[in-house]
């Protein structure tokens, strides 16, 4: 029989530490969230990159108190929390991809803060817009111009509202690239 290494022994102490919280320990039952917020930074931060780690965390903390009652004491500890823990990042990573989808393009985006900024090789608005395709260039138009939202212009242009603000931004993109550098 092979000796239980320290990491073993000391998951082993986590799943202890666990289950006499379960008990009634108060004590034991905090001294495990405190070892095992250590072990959620270290997770979290090989997932995520930014300020949000911290309340990514505390959601994990909160699910595994949450789910407390679903743990079999029969196996170890660690896959229960991991498997806890990727969800909860999963749901987070879903929620900040799908915000960012959903955007609104500001028309500062542009970053034109002064027409003096503007290359001398660029005479007219039409100009600038040159560089962007006419389906853009009328999204643009009709959102920055003519003040429609996303939605209107989707259905005046009988386009999908992501559509719309992807082809945006594109656009914006390419504005940004073609003030930069020129029509090259």
């Amino acid at each position: 029989m092979r000796a239980a290494s320290d990491t073993e022994k000391k998951y082993y102490h986590l799943q202890c530490l666990f289950q006499d919280g379960m008990a009634g320990n108060a004590q034991a039952y905090e001294q495990f969230l405190h070892d095992i917020t250590r072990i959620l930074r270290r997770m979290v931060s090989r997932a995520l990159k930014g300020e949000d780690r911290e309340d990514v965390i505390q959601e994990i903390l909160i699910s595994l108190h949450k789910a407390r009652h679903t743990y079999d004491g029969e196996r170890p500890i660690l896959p229960w929390i991991a498997a806890i823990a990727q969800y909860r990042i999963n749901d987070y990573l879903r929620k900040h991809y799908a915000s960012a989808r959903h955007e609104m393009i500001d028309i500062e985006d542009l970053q034109i803060t002064d027409v003096t900024e503007l290359p001398s090789t660029h005479e007219s608005l039409e100009e600038i817009l040159y560089s962007v395709p006419e389906r853009e260039k009328q999204i643009l138009t009709m959102m920055y111009v003519e003040g429609y939202t996303a939605k209107e212009t989707g259905e005046r242009l009988n386009m999908q509202v992501s559509a719309v603000k992807v082809a945006a931004r594109r656009a914006a993109q390419k504005l940004r690239k073609t003030l930069r550098y020129g029509n090259d």
